[in-house]
């Protein structure tokens, strides 16, 4: 039986800016680093390990969503505002409770999230 997902793995071609993404701009603290075929930094995310995997020059891979959960969508999309990152769709209010995305620097949409 699976009772949890872990890791998330992440293949972008832009590492290096993705890595800067993730850890200044989103706030991500990384718990760990290697150099396999490509480079690899892994993020600790509420208990889930989520990871950057560099080495994806070129190939284009599925949809893939992801979202990270906060208290307060309407400052943290402002802080992330102010910090230069490209705002995909602002807050927008659904069944389960509001949703925004912003863009990495490979181009992923990344979820914004509030329960």
């Amino acid at each position: 039986m699976i009772d949890k997902i872990d890791p998330v793995i992440l293949g972008v071609s832009r590492f290096d800016d993705c890595v800067s993404f993730y850890k200044e701009k989103l706030g991500l603290i990384e718990t760990h680093r290697e150099d396999m075929a490509g480079q690899f930094v892994s993020f600790n995310v509420g208990g889930i390990e989520f990871s950057i995997h560099g080495g994806y020059e070129g190939r284009k891979g599925g949809p893939i969503s992801i979202c990270f959960l906060t208290l307060d969508i309407d400052d943290e999309i402002a802080r992330l505002r102010r910090t230069g990152v490209k705002i995909i769709k602002p807050p927008e209010r659904f069944s389960r409770g509001w949703l925004a995305s912003v863009e990495d620097p490979d181009g992923n949409e990344v979820g914004i999230y509030q329960r």
